[in-house]
């Protein structure tokens, strides 16, 4: 089994310091939080950023301002997201094709045309793509990208599971959704998971014990326990580097996470 990746997603488009008062906006909080996170033992930064009034944003110079500061303290791999606040997918590519990141995430929610495209930009600027499966149906799209050669094995899918807490939600339905998605996959795929809501911390045992990676941090969860707030993302890395060591499988170092993803620069 290989060892272990941790991913940290710092923020994300919707909540702000009034859902919590540590949810990182500016860019020197996202990368204050990643470089901690990174100490903790995460591989791999996900990234959102924010302009001056909070609001996503797809200008490349936030993101730079977050890719300085984090590459000056750290090594972690950097994932850019094309994901966020709606317009034209060239505008969600401004930040991947001016900083060439060391990946970026594959959304699979736009049109077939956004879709393709994406992953031909990501191929052209040799930027390793993370497919973000929210269900089967994007699964099923993403493998004829796969098949076609627009995205290379080993494809990385990240098996995205509820984004709002549904708390009658049964362990055993989501152990079998988990399932059927992993068999699911092209075959010779990697895949991780994020998010769970109701179930986050059981899933994260549960994908340590199958073989997956994991994302965690303040954009998945507000919540490190039931009504404690977390404080940092690194609180969820700290978490998942435990139960990794009382289920016998180490953590992957930024090395380990570079070859594995067959990142190249």
């Amino acid at each position: 089994m290989d060892p272990l990746v941790i991913t940290v997603a710092s923020t994300n488009v919707n909540r702000t310091k009034k859902d919590s008062p540590y949810m990182p906006e500016t860019p020197e909080e996202i990368a204050e939080d990643i470089i901690k996170a990174s100490e903790q033992g995460a591989a791999v930064a996900h990234i959102h950023a924010r302009d001056e009034q909070g609001n996503a944003t797809f200008e490349p110079k936030y993101y730079r301002k977050i890719m300085e500061q984090v590459r000056e303290h750290c090594d972690i791999i950097v994932q850019i997201s094309t994901a966020g606040p709606p317009g034209p997918v060239e505008n969600k590519l401004f930040p991947v094709r001016e900083l060439h990141p060391d990946m970026a995430s594959l959304n699979i929610r736009g049109t077939s045309e956004e879709i393709e495209y994406t992953a031909h930009v990501l191929k052209e600027l040799e930027v390793v793509p993370i497919i973000e499966a929210f269900n089967m149906e994007m699964i099923e799209t993403a493998n004829t990208l796969v098949g076609r050669g627009l995205v290379e094995q080993p494809a990385h899918f990240e098996l995205v599971f509820d984004l709002v807490s549904e708390s009658d939600k049964s362990l055993l339905e989501d152990y079998h959704e988990m399932i059927r998605r992993i068999k699911a996959l092209f075959p010779g795929s990697i895949w991780s998971r994020n998010r769970g809501a109701h179930n986050q911390f059981a899933l994260d045992v549960m994908t340590i014990m199958l073989g997956g990676h994991i994302r965690v941090g303040l954009e998945d969860n507000l919540f490190l326990t039931r009504g404690q707030l977390a404080q940092t993302s690194a609180e969820f890395v700290k978490r998942t580097k435990r139960l990794c060591g009382e289920l016998d499988r180490r953590l992957a170092t930024v090395q380990e996470a570079r070859k594995l993803f067959k990142i190249v620069h």
